[in-house]
């Protein structure tokens, strides 16, 4: 892993105001670190990002994130 990519956690809230506690829920994988981010080229060919999860629905951006994002190796 790159030196500067910043990591980033989910973080869950539980309790009541004035109570709440903070846990980490796990890590969150922006799109363009995750393995599913893809190039497909469309019949004309333009490039396309897509998730190989779900190949038919266009990526609207690197910054997105999905539950099912795993970090490339």
């Amino acid at each position: 892993m790159p030196e500067f990519m910043m990591i980033e956690f989910i973080v869950r809230e539980m309790g009541y105001p004035g109570t709440l506690k903070q846990e980490v829920a796990g890590e969150l994988v922006r799109c363009r670190d995750c393995k599913w981010y893809k190039t497909n080229y469309t019949w004309d060919g333009k490039e396309r990002k897509v998730c190989g999860i779900e190949p038919f629905e266009p990526i609207q951006g690197e910054e997105d994130y999905c539950s099912y994002g795993e970090r490339k190796e």
